[in-house]
């Protein structure tokens, strides 16, 4: 079979090929191609940062204060201060193929990692805060990382506030933030955001680059629900299983009907994770004495949540800002089939009193992460990065 000359592509295949690249690593090795990619245009209509938003001024009333319902309608939109947003991306870094071939299955163990990316560009790569890991294993770490040498497999992306920025240090008190943050770019080449406010966790507000300010999204109340994006579209999902998906404009659309017609007894979260382009829901189900998880696929067509009894060899990783599914297979675990919660937004505190947790689908059993290695050490620097 002939070679290809990758440098003489065309350049409006080039430029194609840019378009669907939203991730910098990606950006950075398509760049390292050759200097005739290295010096075709690229795109930022894709690119959210740097992102700039109106702060949300919150006036309370004594209604507002007992009447979390009222929270919203107090609201303020103010161009006088503004707030940033840091992206913060899940990477699976694996060897290079040489290095693949040479070790053993346990020495070639992946790496799981969150880098931020703050408004200015700065990148960060973050200690695991959820794991009981001691700092040593970071401290040999050379300072700068060149991940170009491997071949980074991009999980998920979220958006927090931007902790380094000035407003946020020094008005953080009189603002309403979003906490959980989604954001996309529509077809307006404008981004668009959907956020949970602070001190109002079931309340969802909009904002769209256009018109510069925060929208309420109508009759949600998700206190226990959840938001995801999928498939480039905004879906919100309450405590019964309701699910919607957001429009730009901030209307609504039965995306799947109600799992239940009434509360059950105990805590109850429902949370969506995107998994081999289906969307998935857990509905977690916590009291004192039992856990249970029960795991829902989106039909599309029906608008229902049909139940499933399996993951098969994929892992579900749960926790705050966003979560998302890898495969048993790229992560070198013996099976699959499981939830591993990466931090202690989900679970009540009596069922992560300890340390982090991972679920079992087939033994139905909730347990400490440290019982296995395997899924604690994903989150460690494998011996083999340290030889690059």
């Amino acid at each position: 079979m002939a070679s290809v000359d990758w440098s003489e592509l065309p350049k409006d295949i080039i430029f194609l090929i840019s378009q669907r690249l939203d991730v910098e690593l990606d950006l950075i090795r398509f760049r390292s191609v050759c200097s005739t990619w290295r010096s075709s245009p690229i795109p930022n209509d894709h690119n959210i940062l740097p992102f700039q938003f109106p702060l949300l001024k919150y006036v309370p009333t004594p209604d507002s204060i007992s009447n979390n319902n009222e929270i919203i309608d107090n609201i303020e939109n103010t161009s006088t201060s503004f707030g940033h947003l840091s992206k913060r991306s899940f990477f699976l870094v694996k060897p290079p193929q040489e290095q693949q071939q040479q070790e053993t299955l346990i020495r070639r163990r992946p790496w799981l990692i969150r880098i931020t990316q703050n408004s200015s560009g700065k990148t960060q790569l973050l200690k695991p805060p959820f794991l009981s890991l001691t700092s040593t294993a970071f401290s040999h770490l050379p300072n700068v990382v060149d991940f170009t040498k491997f071949s980074p497999q991009h999980l998920a992306t979220d958006f927090i506030i931007d902790k380094d920025d000035l407003t946020f240090q020094n008005q953080h008190s009189s603002y309403l933030y979003p906490q959980k943050i989604l954001a996309v770019t529509c077809p307006e080449k404008k981004p668009l955001v959907l956020g949970t406010l602070s001190y109002c966790s079931s309340k969802r507000v909009l904002f769209h680059d256009r018109d510069k300010r925060w929208t309420p999204v109508s009759n949600l109340s998700t206190a226990h629900g959840d938001i995801c994006l999928f498939k480039g579209r905004f879906y919100v999902v309450d405590q019964s299983g309701q699910t919607v998906t957001v429009g730009p404009d901030s209307s609504t659309e039965l995306a799947a009907q109600p799992l239940y017609r009434r509360c059950v007894r105990g805590e109850n979260r429902k949370l969506l994770v995107e998994n081999e382009g289906e969307l998935l829901l857990l509905d977690i189900h916590q009291t004192f004495f039992q856990f249970s998880i029960k795991f829902f696929k989106l039909d599309e067509m029906e608008k229902k949540w049909v139940k499933l009894k399996k993951l098969g060899g994929r892992v579900l990783f749960v926790g705050s800002g966003c979560s998302f599914s890898a495969s048993g297979w790229d992560l070198c675990l013996p099976k699959g089939n499981c939830v591993i919660f990466i931090d202690t937004s989900v679970l009540s505190s009596d069922n992560m009193a300890g340390g982090n947790r991972v679920f079992h689908l087939d033994r139905g059993q909730l347990s400490h992460v440290s019982e296995y290695p395997e899924c604690e050490n994903l989150f460690l620097p494998p011996e083999w990065i340290l030889k690059i």
